[in-house]
């Protein structure tokens, strides 16, 4: 492959495919789990999500402190996603939405804090 010709076509090819793939990457968007960032122990928070693949199957896992609980939702049609976060006490609520692989698809935080103070 010494031929000058051959290389820069083979270089096109490749910078082709390049910026095919990061078109792509940047097409599709992320998965996003918003909401409250802050409530009060004893609260019910919805979460809506939204960039989700749709129909597909997902586990929200919450950790609080050293405890965790998981629940597995479903994304809609459109790809959104909606996850009711019981706040039973105080603390830092970490969510996690996993995919089918349990790879991590978004996050979010949820200060929760005492009630009446």
């Amino acid at each position: 492959m010494n031929n000058p010709y051959l290389i820069r076509r083979a270089g096109a090819a490749i910078l082709s495919l390049m910026l095919l793939f990061s078109t792509l990457a940047i097409a599709a968007p992320k998965a996003v789990l918003s909401g409250p960032s802050q409530a009060v122990a004893g609260d019910m928070v919805t979460l809506s999500g939204k960039h989700f693949t749709a129909g597909a199957t997902f586990t929200v896992k919450t950790l609080v402190g050293k405890r965790s609980s998981q629940e597995v939702v479903t994304a809609g049609s459109d790809g959104s996603l909606s996850y009711q976060l019981v706040t039973g006490n105080a603390g830092t609520y970490q969510l996690q939405v996993r995919d089918s692989r349990n790879r991590l698809v978004a996050t979010s935080v949820v200060m929760v804090h005492p009630a009446g103070g």
